[in-house]
């Protein structure tokens, strides 16, 4: 955990690593490990971890959400990644990581009222996370909602932070200016 937070995440995923050796059956050192791939944006050797820890246990939620998310975002199968987030939601009902995926999942199957229900409960629980904020204005956007998604997406920008989605949500409050 030391190196992780000194960001030496070479020496930090070799100590896991070792902890694997001592004992293959432990999950906790494959989800470190697939949360400090993701850190990297290396998300191929994260989604290869996060799949170990589910062989481990198939029901451990936290795995199965960052699975999923990669899924969704990185090219896998949606309607797994789908299947990943309702078990993790099953296992962390008031998770709103969770309820982000889920709802973000719901939103790329075009499933927009579920979307806007899971984001919903997400942006309450986390009120300054942009990217929340940028789904749920997203998921309103494509539900017809012009005024909510303006309001999702201005709580997006006004938050002031650079996040991932900035580009995206400036377009889309410039195309409902229109």
């Amino acid at each position: 955990a030391l190196y992780a937070r000194s960001k030496t995440y070479d020496k930090a995923i070799a100590r896991f690593e070792e902890a694997i050796k001592v004992n293959p059956n432990y999950l906790q050192p494959y989800m470190l490990i697939g949360i400090l791939y993701d850190s990297q944006k290396n998300h191929d050797k994260a989604k290869g971890y996060y799949e170990k820890a589910l062989k481990i246990d198939p029901k451990f939620a936290p795995a199965a959400n960052n699975l999923a998310w990669i899924y969704a975002e990185y090219g896998g199968n949606i309607d797994i990644a789908l299947d990943l987030a309702q078990r993790a939601k099953e296992k962390l009902p008031e998770d709103p990581g969770v309820s982000d995926t889920l709802g973000w999942i719901y939103y790329k199957k075009g499933a927009y009222l579920k979307a806007i229900s899971m984001l919903k409960d997400s942006s309450e629980k986390l009120q300054d996370n942009p990217t929340v904020h940028y789904h749920l204005g997203m998921a309103y956007y494509k539900n017809g909602d012009k005024e909510m998604a303006r309001r999702e997406l201005d709580a997006a920008l006004n938050l002031n932070q650079k996040f991932d989605e900035m580009e995206e949500t400036k377009k889309v409050i410039a195309s409902l200016r229109r």
